[in-house]
């Protein structure tokens, strides 16, 4: 298999359509020929490079992510996925042009400003929070490490609400970490957490369990007064969750909600829930546990032309 045929399966395979037997060729090539090797691993970073970049150019211009998109955009949008493929191509076998790529440094760092996630201290207030640094919100207990919850309660911003999930929340001061943040690139905040449906299987009602967070701007204290009205006002937010009939051969779900954190940000609401999706119902069995944040940073991707 000659360099050009390689390279074309390479990129075949990107796309996952190679069959298994090609895929043994491929492979095959690249035990035999440490060139081929070389070549699969650089065609690979091209690509990321190429995808990184245009993702980031229509993140910034908002082209790309509307789900009521026309012929005339969707073509727009393509083609120049065309071009880069074509001048990947090029770059590849010109003598005078290819593409050079950077190594800029992404990190990631478990943020311990947000207290007692694994649940080893028993301390929960009642109400939404106000105060960072401590888990409150709906009637729950904690046994064994874990967060039991046991009963919806409403917001005491809206009492006449119904209470239809047993929510927990933790604020997080966002302003230390500022000198954290990418200034070129993206900085991701990650909330994950681990929950447990230890009901008997296919017992009903089938429950809900949440991840959430919420980035905010201004003081944190006063935050009580208006939620969750003040939901609205969020900078930015994340969101996971997951529904369940108890146990199963899966055990314990892990969510993760991820979102990009705006410099202006000063404080993330940080939310945990379990919801029963047929109320009244008791809340028995459910757990969560490990809870996590998260912050990524991912320099923007440099994609030069050199000369060679």
């Amino acid at each position: 298999m000659n360099d050009i045929d390689f390279l074309a399966q390479a990129m075949r395979h990107q796309d996952g359509v190679l069959t298994s037997d090609e895929i043994a060729a491929v492979e095959a090539a690249m035990r035999g020929d440490p060139a081929k090797r070389q070549l699969f691993a650089e065609t690979q970073l091209r690509s990321m490079a190429i995808h990184d970049r245009f993702r980031q150019e229509a993140f910034q211009s908002g082209y790309g992510f509307s789900r009521t998109l026309d012929k005339k955009r969707i073509t727009w949008i393509t083609r120049p996925i065309a071009a880069m493929a074509a001048g990947l191509v090029i770059g590849l076998f010109s003598a005078s042009v290819v593409w050079a790529i950077s190594s800029p440094r992404a990190t990631t760092e478990r943020l311990f400003a947000l207290i007692n996630g694994s649940f080893d201290e028993a301390r929960i207030e009642t109400g939404f929070p106000r105060q960072t640094g401590f888990w409150s919100g709906d009637e729950t207990s904690i046994a064994n490490g874990r967060l039991r919850f046991i009963a919806p309660g409403s917001d005491p911003g809206d009492p006449s609400a119904q209470a239809i999930s047993c929510d927990v929340f933790q604020l997080v001061d966002l302003r230390p970490l500022r000198h954290m943040l990418s200034s070129d690139g993206d900085s991701v905040l990650e909330l994950s957490a681990d929950f447990l449906d230890a009901r008997p299987r296919n017992t009903k009602p089938s429950v809900t369990f949440f991840c959430q967070l919420y980035l905010f701007q201004g003081d944190s204290v006063a935050l009580h007064h208006s939620w969750p009205q003040s939901i609205t006002e969020a900078l930015a937010s994340g969101s996971a969750q997951v529904t369940t009939l108890g146990s199963d051969a899966r055990g314990t779900r892990t969510l993760t909600a991820k979102c990009l954190v705006p410099a202006e940000a000063d404080f993330a609401v940080i939310q945990i829930a379990a919801r029963p999706n047929l109320r009244p119902a008791k809340l028995e069995g459910l757990f969560g546990d490990d809870v996590k944040l998260t912050l990524k940073t991912s320099p923007e991707l440099p994609i030069r032309t050199v000369q060679r």
